[in-house]
């Protein structure tokens, strides 16, 4: 059953970007913070990111794939 005008999430462009970049930043802290534990702040801020784009754009389509 699909659900009706009003059930539906809000398709907005900015809301879709700022999913995308808040999981990537929220990722980049995580792994900064873990490379920071490490001796190696900047290898776990760009590890962090490489993994936080594609949880990125999970996000995104698990919001919107009803649409």
């Amino acid at each position: 059953m699909k659900p009706t005008r009003d059930e539906r999430p809000a398709t907005s462009a900015a809301l879709a970007g700022f999913y995308l970049l808040a999981a990537i930043v929220t990722c980049v802290g995580i792994g900064f913070g873990a490379g920071w534990l490490l001796g190696a702040p900047l290898v776990g801020a760009v590890i962090g990111g490489v993994i936080g784009l594609p949880i990125s754009f999970y996000l995104v389509y698990q919001r919107y794939k009803d649409i």
